[in-house]
């Protein structure tokens, strides 16, 4: 029925007047009119020499498929040889014959079969969609699968195709990891040559399959020599620089040094004879990521493998330094220091950067001072009138609303202490952090900028007061478990200024610490800013401590007027704890020079040449 301008019928439509315009007839590869362009793609999984000579074969095999039809012109054949289906990176010829088709250089595409074209289903099918989309579009000839894409019902095929392809791969992963983790659990370990270790040869010159490393000594004078120059102080980048500057290679034989490859080195444990299996692992199938092994994979630390170039003590001192430089501690080996005169006797300055959250060395420094605990002379003038035993000083947490001296607030990384602090320090550069584990104190007094862990107290002496906040992560672990606090909560101690003849402390008494609960708005949300203290259970029943034993406890506070406080005495190394001893410059000479050098030409510790 055809219509007039207005809409209406006008005539019955007549056959003669109907233009039928036919479909484009489907590509046909054997179509002897036209001439296809063509390419082929071969892929073996492995580099073993039986499938290069297999690769080989499928070269020539598609050479004379092409030759059979001469409406194929076959322009090139693109190979990856030892590259996994599974990803398409690092294909480099896959992904440059897939840019060439789309760019119109070739119709049709040659392979055995789908798994050699792609392992995933979502590459493989993309792919294809993206090769068919194209203008002219491209093909895939699947020959083993006898599956020509450019068809209309080859997709059905071709995803059940792809789809067990995949689980082909996944299957050979799994079996893999079975075979590893057995060899792993059997001792067969796979111990590639590092910088100064070689894998030994039969007399046919073969690698001897897990045999245990062998050490080069030229390539091992460089291991050592990284060890000492970085435990005497030096930084990986200064370490790296110089072994750039006076010529050693690397294990690949290059030239250039970095801070990665000197970590690399640091950080193996196969260089105290150790092995640890499985450090890291492939995480995905598909895209060939590692990460590193956090309990994902089981391990095995095997030790006295092979021969050690560095010591075990050596190795372990230089795994601390390398946790303690992560946190910005710098400079050589940390070490523990005490006091051993004065108020301060027993005390261990600590280094709040120092990664340790055992308690147990600042137990050790603190008791090596030697001897019992100095008790200091009590004035007798205050308390020899009257018997005060039975009687109990209050603490001052049940008398005082609003407390206006020193306080210090600790939580699981943090310690702060107030403005009262900040206030009677505020003329004070430097201070130091004290510890008496036994006597359960923490203390600050003023020191030197160039004192043994000091900690800058008050930066900008222009700009307003504010509380001091530490940053000691480690350190208030280390805290925590000795007072067996929880670490979830904060804990606040209040603690007492002292001045004397010129000398002023802070002392916290941590055995009357009370612990902090968010106080609860009135809508029953938690206030993030507001807290009540939480007094220990042992308080119940008692207003403070024996008079007597607080004395004790406190004798500092009641000492005689004429006994020297000595606040400023100097720590020293705690005798007997060092297990590792940091090689002097002399000893780091001796290895710069083993290192080999340009004639003429000497160094000293620094690495300056003379």
């Amino acid at each position: 029925m055809i219509y007039d301008g207005t809409g209406a019928k006008n005539r019955q439509e007549s056959p003669e007047e109907r233009l039928f315009i036919p479909a484009k007839p489907q590509i046909s590869f054997s179509d002897p009119e036209r001439r296809f362009r063509v390419c082929a793609y071969c892929r073996v999984s492995t580099d073993r020499e039986e499938q290069l000579s297999s690769f080989e074969l499928q070269q020539e095999h598609y050479r004379q498929l092409v030759l059979e039809r001469p409406n194929w012109e076959l322009r090139k054949v693109y190979a990856d040889e030892g590259i996994s289906g599974t990803s398409l990176k690092n294909r480099a010829e896959f992904n440059a014959m897939i840019e060439a088709c789309e760019k119109g250089e070739y119709d049709l595409i040659l392979t055995k079969s789908v798994s050699r074209f792609a392992r995933n289903l979502v590459d493989c099918i993309s792919l294809i969609r993206r090769l068919k989309n194209l203008d002219p579009p491209v093909g895939v000839f699947f020959e083993t699968d006898n599956l020509n894409t450019i068809s209309k019902d080859s997709e059905l095929a071709l995803t059940f195709l792809a789809t067990l392809a995949q689980e082909e791969s996944v299957k050979k992963r799994e079996a893999m990891i079975w075979s590893l983790a057995q060899r792993f659990k059997d001792c067969k370990l796979l111990t590639p040559p590092l910088l100064g270790y070689d894998r030994p040869r039969d007399a046919a010159g073969n690698y001897i399959k897990y045999a245990p490393l062998q050490v080069n000594e030229s390539e091992a004078n460089i291991v050592r020599f990284i060890f000492d120059a970085y435990l005497y102080g030096w930084s990986q980048e200064r370490i790296a620089g110089f072994l750039s500057d006076i010529g050693c290679r690397t294990k690949t034989g290059s030239a250039q040094w970095n801070s990665g490859s000197v970590g690399y080195v640091l950080q193996n444990e196969r260089y105290c004879g150790d092995i640890l299996t499985w450090k890291t692992f492939t995480a995905d199938l598909f895209n060939h990521k590692r990460k590193k092994n956090r309990g994902n994979m089981d391990q095995y630390y095997y030790t006295g493998r092979h021969e050690a170039i560095i010591s075990r003590e050596k190795f372990e001192a230089a795994q601390a330094l390398l946790q303690n430089r992560k946190h910005h501690v710098h400079g050589a080996l940390p070490s523990l220091h005490v006091i051993t005169g004065g108020v301060f006797h027993g005390f261990v300055p600590i280094n709040h950067h120092w990664v340790n959250d055992d308690p147990g060395p600042y137990y050790d420094s603190s008791n090596s001072a030697g001897g019992k605990e100095k008790k200091l002379r009590v004035a007798k003038s205050a308390f020899s009138a009257f018997d005060l035993a039975g009687y109990q000083v209050v603490r001052s947490q049940f008398t005082q609303a609003r407390y206006e001296g020193p306080a210090v607030t600790v939580s699981r990384e943090r310690i702060s202490f107030n403005l009262f602090c900040m206030r009677r320090f505020a003329e004070i550069g430097h201070v130091q952090l004290l510890l008496h584990p036994s006597q359960r104190k923490i203390a600050i007094r003023p020191c030197g900028e160039g004192s043994i862990h000091s900690i800058r107290w008050r930066p900008h002496r222009e700009k307003p007061l504010y509380a001091k906040t530490l940053c000691c992560r480690y350190f208030c672990a280390a805290l925590f478990r000795m007072m067996e606090w929880d670490p979830d909560r904060l804990y606040r101690t209040r603690g007492a200024w002292m001045k004397r003849d010129g000398e002023q402390i802070i002392i916290f008494d941590l055995e009357n610490t009370v612990s902090l609960v968010p106080l609860p708005q009135a809508d029953g949300l938690t206030a993030r800013k507001r807290h009540a203290e939480w007094f220990p259970e042992s308080w119940e029943g008692s207003f403070g401590e024996e008079f007597y034993d607080h004395i004790f406890e406190n004798s500092l506070f009641y000492m005689e007027r004429e006994t020297p406080w000595q606040s400023t005495s100097p720590s020293i190394p705690a005798p007997g704890l060092e297990q590792f001893t940091a090689p002097s410059g002399q000893e780091l000479k001796g290895r710069i020079e083993m290192l080999g050098r340009k004639e003429g030409t000497s160094y000293d510790s620094t690495g300056t040449a003379g």
